[in-house]
């Protein structure tokens, strides 16, 4: 959900953040289905950026094949990147943005996740 409290400076920054996502939305909408996830549910740039961070981590200890962290290790990082918004700062939350993320090329190492979870 949108921060009630955001400044008009954000706002427009938050938007031109979608048009950018929906720019790549166009071209490939199944590949991009994680942009539309993001603006669907309001998420800023910093959370944006945030949740690329966060993918990038786990993706590189999944690389690594020892002591690869677990779905509560990596759910735990991305809701405390997706509050205050409870509807998706869950584990449930989580799980969909995972399943919308495997879809890019960068991320779908994190089916690991998916296939080891019950959502």
């Amino acid at each position: 959900m949108i921060i009630l409290t955001e400044s008009l400076e954000e706002k427009v920054q938050r938007l031109e953040l979608y048009v950018s996502l929906l720019r790549q939305i166009t071209l490939e909408p199944e590949q991009y289905r994680l942009w539309d996830w993001i603006i669907a549910n309001g998420l800023n740039e910093k959370q944006f950026n945030e949740i690329k961070n966060v993918l990038k981590k786990y993706v590189m200890s999944l690389k690594q094949e020892t002591n690869i962290p677990t779905f509560d290790d990596i759910s735990t990082e991305l809701i405390q990147v997706l509050s205050p918004n409870e509807y998706i700062a869950n584990p449930r939350g989580v799980f969909q943005l995972l399943r919308n993320a495997v879809k890019m090329a960068p991320y779908q190492s994190l089916q690991y996740y998916l296939n080891h979870t019950q959502e």
